[in-house]
This record gives structure tokens, C-alpha cells and sequence, in this order.
């Protein structure tokens, strides 16, 4: 069984940006991954999903 969670969702700009959601921010947090302004993330295709990591 699987234990996917939405933790919310976010709109893609003109310029093909997207913001970092607080609940998302809040999970990193709670997992000891602190991500603050100009850190980077990654995005890596995991079993056909799309995953967002802190660099």
C-alpha cells in the first residue's frame, strides 16, 4: 500500500516557475532538510514519479 500524502499544490508562471509550497517546507523540515531561499533542489524520476529533493 502505498503512503502518498497530497501536501497541497502550486500553479506554474509564464516563465515555467513554481513555488515551494509551506507544507512542503514544513515536511523537509521534519525530516531534518532545512531548505531556505537560493538553496537548490532536485528533481529525479523515481518508478515513474516526478520527486522534488533537496540538492
Amino acid at each position: 500500500m502505498s503512503d502518498d500524502r497530497i501536501l497541497g499544490t502550486t500553479k506554474v508562471t509564464d516563465r515555467w516557475r513554481i513555488s515551494l509550497i509551506k507544507a512542503v517546507r514544513e515536511e523537509f523540515a521534519e525530516q531534518g532538510e532545512d531548505v531556505e531561499e537560493g538553496d537548490l533542489v532536485v528533481f529525479k524520476k523515481r518508478d515513474g514519479d516526478i520527486v522534488v529533493e533537496p540538492a
